[in-house]
């Protein structure tokens, strides 16, 4: 049985918590606590799959409370409940947390964002992809477009679209902002799916303090993972993503079809990014191993890790409650006929400009570029559209 703990210093809160969740006592274990170091005490004593906290407590805070389960538990789902809104409360969170739920929370919602957790750690059987994944605050930033943030973000008067065109070249950038600008403190009646977007809705002071006090973007070490290039994984993203833009222009799709194509392309391949810099010595043996045996490398970490980059960069950025179609891309970008539905879907588009991206400016992280799936093009009817699609994309990051 999945053990699940509350943490809140209002014993009324508690109790009605204890209200809305009886029915689920059958499928979940679950533990009412007043404040954080009675958690801490209990998490000592036994693991717990989920931890839910409030924000504004006496003594240790739920920043404070899930900092510090953070580094003593990193396998713990960390998730925020509170009523207390304030931004500059919500962002001494932005790192501990890995949800937020807004007090007061509607018994539907809250059961069925505690379902999905729980979900959640069914999907990565490998343990120990899933403790590291957990255990992530942030992911690595290149340090060129860190410092042109940063340089940015220190004029008189910054510019918001050279701000957002910064954030939205860098995976680790672009993902935390959504993470953050998507929850649910927020109270947005449709998720945010553009950096751009993002960077407008919290507006330069709050970007400032992420970037410059809080320091939530690190700088990524390319002696980190040698035979990893983090600027090459940055050009193919971009690429990517701007190529599933244009096959889903091709397509007529929506404004906002074209654009959720362009940021799961530009997240697709996050689980790289993890691995990297969480197993450096492992995923370099990977990277040679996928040379030598020539098959792509979703492939090499298949048989090493029992899991590839697409299930990890799925895992984390669903974690981070980033917009489930997002999701889904990234955890089906190799495999789009794994997908829910036989439809025209961004895993399908992402799935082809990744494709593309490779075969049309190459990868220097492996010898044998992934191989589109024609048959499940076919089955869609799509079969007669794949080179149209391709001179589309050629043009596309042509001069």
């Amino acid at each position: 049985m999945k053990t699940l703990l509350f943490v809140d210093d209002e014993p009324r809160v508690l109790q009605g918590l204890q209200r809305q969740l009886r029915p689920m006592h059958t499928v979940w274990d679950m533990y009412f606590l007043e404040n954080g170091s009675k958690a801490l005490e209990f998490m000592a004593t036994r693991p717990v799959d989920i931890i839910i906290s409030d924000m504004m407590m006496p003594g240790m805070d739920g920043s404070q409370l899930l900092t510090e389960v953070l580094r003593r538990h990193p396998q713990t789902v960390r998730i925020v409940l509170s009523g207390h809104a304030e931004r500059e409360s919500v962002l001494r969170l932005v790192g501990p947390a890995h949800q937020y739920l807004s007090k007061p929370c509607d018994a539907d919602e809250l059961r069925k964002a505690i379902a999905r957790a729980f979900a959640l750690r069914d999907l990565l059987e490998n343990e120990r992809l899933k403790q590291l994944t957990t255990r992530i605050n942030n992911l690595p930033s290149l340090p060129a477009l860190h410092s042109q943030l940063t340089e940015e973000l220190r004029q008189d008067s910054p510019s918001m679209e050279r701000v957002g065109e910064i954030i939205s070249r860098d995976i680790g950038m672009t993902a935390k902002m959504l993470q953050l600008v998507n929850s649910a403190f927020f109270g947005l009646a449709q998720p945010i799916s553009t950096p751009m977007d993002a960077v407008t809705y919290l507006g330069l002071n709050t970007i400032r303090s992420l970037a410059l006090s809080m320091a939530i973007f690190s700088q990524y070490d390319q002696k980190t993972c040698k035979a990893f290039s983090l600027d090459a994984l940055a050009r193919h993203s971009w690429i990517t993503g701007k190529l599933a833009r244009t096959v889903a222009q091709v397509e007529r799709q929506s404004t906002q079809f074209r654009e959720q194509c362009f940021l799961a392309g530009m997240l697709h391949d996050t689980g790289q990014l993890i691995l990297a810099f969480e197993l450096q010595d492992e995923y370099a043996a990977v990277i040679s191993q996928a040379r030598m045996q020539n098959v792509p490398l979703w492939q090499a970490e298949q048989q090493s890790f029992g899991a590839s980059h697409a299930d990890v960069g799925a895992y984390l950025l669903a974690l981070w409650g980033l917009p489930n179609p997002i999701i889904e891309v990234v955890a089906m970008h190799h495999q789009p006929a794994r997908c829910a539905a036989a439809e025209f879907s961004p895993a399908v588009v992402v799935h082809a400009a990744d494709v593309f991206a490779h075969e049309l400016s190459g990868a220097e992280t492996e010898v044998t570029p992934p191989p589109l799936d024609t048959a499940y093009l076919a089955t869609l009817g799509f079969a007669e559209r794949i080179e149209t699609w391709r001179d589309a994309c050629r043009e596309a990051i042509e001069p």
